[in-house]
C-alpha cells in the first residue's frame, strides 16, 4: 500500500520549526554523495531536408553508450586520438568495446555507472534514465552517426554538479564528429583505415556544413541536494548529526518521524517534500535541530537519544529554508535504536 502524502499547514509548519539548538562548532563535513537520478533525451534532426547535400538512405544513429565519471577523466575529447572502444562506435555502432573500456573505469575508480540506451532513427528520438552521484558527476554519452565512415555525435565530461548544486536541465546542441580512424570522406564510402590514425575533430564543411544535427536534453527527476550523515543511535546516548552541502550561513532543520511517506508544505520561507510523515498523520514526529550552517555550508549538532526510544526504527531528514518555490531536502537516513 502507498503511505499518503499530507501537506503540512503553515500553522503545524510554524509548530515544527519553533525550537533552536546550539550547533556544534566547527562543524564536520557528512562523507556522503549526494544522488540524482537524470533522464536524457536525444533528439535527432539530421534529416534531407536539414542536410540535403548526399544525404543518405536509412539515416539513423547507433545506440548509446557513455558512463558517469570524474571530471578529469575522459572516455574521448576533441583533439585526441580515439580508444577502440570509440573507434568500434564510430565505425560500426557496436558497443561491445566501449563497454569494456567503461567497466575498466569503473574498476580502475575513474567512472561509476555504465550508461547504454537504444538508437533512433532520424529524424527521431530516444531517451534514457540514469543515476549520478556528487563524487562522479561528469556524464559523457555517444552514438554512431549511420551510415558513415566513422561520424558519431557525443557530449564529453558534462559535469550535472556544479557549484554545490544540480543542474536542472541542460541542452547539448549536437554537432558531428570525426573519430580520425577511417579516411572515407562520404557517408558511404568503402572502409578505407587511417594510418596512422587522426585526431578526433568536428566536421565542419562537407557534408554537414555547420548544420547541428540533434540535441542531447538532460533534465533533473529527482535528486538529493542535501547530505545527511546520522551516528548509530543508543538509547539513552548522545548523537551526532551532521548536514553538508547546505547553503552557507542559511537555517537548517532535521526532523525524524516513524513513518515513512509524503508530507509537502509550500508556506512562508519554507518550502519542502519530506519523505517522512509528520503530524496529525503521525504524531511520533519530532524537530531533532533547528539552526544555521557554516561558511563552510556545514551543519552539525549533537542530542540525547530518549531511553525509551530502544528498538524504535527512525527516518530522519534535513531540509533547507529560503528555497522557495524550490525545495532543498537531504536523503532519509534510517536507524534503528540500540
Amino acid at each position: 500500500m502507498k503511505n499518503p502524502s499530507h501537506l503540512l499547514s503553515v500553522a503545524a509548519l510554524t509548530a515544527v520549526f519553533s525550537t533552536t539548538w546550539n550547533a556544534v562548532a566547527p562543524a564536520q563535513s557528512c562523507d556522503r554523495a549526494l544522488e540524482a537520478t537524470y533522464k536524457v533525451t536525444f533528439v535527432a534532426d539530421w534529416s534531407q531536408q536539414t542536410h540535403p547535400t548526399d544525404f543518405p538512405n536509412n539515416p539513423h544513429f547507433s545506440g548509446l553508450i557513455g558512463g558517469t565519471h570524474l571530471p578529469n577523466f575522459s572516455l574521448w575529447e576533441v583533439g585526441a586520438l580515439a580508444s577502440n572502444g570509440m573507434e568500434s562506435m564510430a565505425e560500426s555502432g557496436s558497443k561491445l568495446a566501449l563497454t569494456q573500456e567503461v567497466n575498466n573505469a569503473i574498476g580502475a575508480g575513474d567512472a561509476e555507472f555504465l550508461l547504454s540506451g537504444s538508437g533512433t532513427g532520424s529524424p527521431g528520438s530516444t531517451s534514457l534514465t540514469f543515476d549520478v552521484t556528487s563524487d562522479f558527476p561528469a556524464v559523457s554519452l555517444v552514438s554512431m552517426i549511420a551510415p558513415s565512415p566513422d561520424w558519431f555525435v557525443g557530449v564529453d565530461g558534462l559535469e550535472l554538479f556544479q557549484n554545490d548544486r544540480w543542474l536542472e536541465e541542460v541542452v547539448v546542441t549536437l554537432m558531428p564528429f570525426d573519430a580520425g580512424t577511417d579516411d572515407g570522406t562520404t557517408y558511404t564510402s568503402s572502409n578505407a583505415d587511417s594510418n596512422p590514425p587522426q585526431l578526433i575533430y568536428e566536421i565542419t564543411g562537407y557534408p554537414f556544413f555547420g548544420v547541428p544535427i540533434g540535441t542531447f536534453t538532460f533534465t533533473k527527476i529527482t535528486a538529493d541536494d542535501l547530505a545527511l550523515c546520522v551516528d548509530q543511535l543508543v538509547a539513552g546516548q548522545n548523537a551526532t548529526l551532521t548536514v553538508s552541502h547546505g547553503t552557507p550561513q542559511e537555517t537548517i532543520a532535521i526532523l525524524w518521524s516513524t513513518s515513512l511517506g509524503s508530507t509537502t508544505a509550500n508556506s512562508g520561507t519554507w518550502c519542502v517534500d519530506f519523505g517522512i510523515v509528520f503530524p496529525p498523520a503521525n504524531p511520533y514526529s519530532r524537530l531533532v535541530s533547528f539552526g544555521d550552517c557554516d561558511a563552510n555550508g556545514d551543519y552539525q549538532v549533537t542530542r540525547p537519544v530518549p531511553a525509551s526510544a530502544a528498538g524504535v526504527t527512525l527516518y530522519l531528514q534535513a531540509a533547507e529554508e529560503n528555497t522557495c518555490p524550490d525545495t532543498r531536502m537531504s536523503n532519509i537516513v534510517t536507524r534503528v535504536v540500540l
